[in-house]
């Protein structure tokens, strides 16, 4: 239903009922649209390129086990702590401490730059028998996206925890 601009109360709002039992009075914003089923959008139901649970490591036991039982690679911007775990799907955490890195918002940004990086190599990571955790420094939400990049790629190398480039491809 289109309503003339006219035929707008003073304040914008189009007089609509809001649910079963709107009331008396009840408005909706024009920009509200008429409601909708879903709210999914084309680009939620395409394959999302994100890390499936199954890869991440979320439980705390995981992360002590690693790090008192897994071999470290020290890079300049973070530590790639690895464990072998033969017949376990692969997966990956990301830890940045408060005396590490600094307040909340370092903290996630650091987590979120180190996980889009390792997310955009993980096809390249072997899909079954490795651990994997990164420990943040302080310089990894303010560093470079290429020379962060670079660090993260060069740990995982040294680890033996990710496959070349193949040839002809480009990053």
């Amino acid at each position: 239903m289109l309503l003339h601009p006219a035929t707008l109360a003073p304040h914008g709002f189009v007089p609509r009922p809001a649910g079963p039992n709107p009331g008396p009075g009840a408005l909706t914003p024009p920009w509200a649209g008429p409601p909708s089923r879903s709210r999914r959008s084309s680009m939620a139901l395409a394959n999302s390129e994100r890390l499936h649970a199954r890869h991440r490591l979320v439980a705390s036991a995981d992360f002590a086990g690693i790090k008192a039982r897994g071999r470290a690679f020290r890079g300049a911007h973070c530590v790639l702590v690895t464990l072998v775990a033969p017949g376990e799907v692969t997966r990956v955490g990301f830890v940045a401490s408060k005396r590490g890195v600094g307040n909340a918002v370092q903290r996630n940004r650091a987590r979120r730059r180190l996980r889009e990086i390792v997310r955009r190599r993980w096809p390249r990571v072997p899909h079954t028998g490795l651990l994997l955790m990164f420990v943040a420094y302080r310089s990894v939400p303010s560093a470079p996206h290429q020379d962060l990049a670079s660090d993260v790629e060069r740990v995982l190398a040294a680890a033996d925890a990710i496959a070349p480039i193949p040839a002809g491809e480009s990053r």
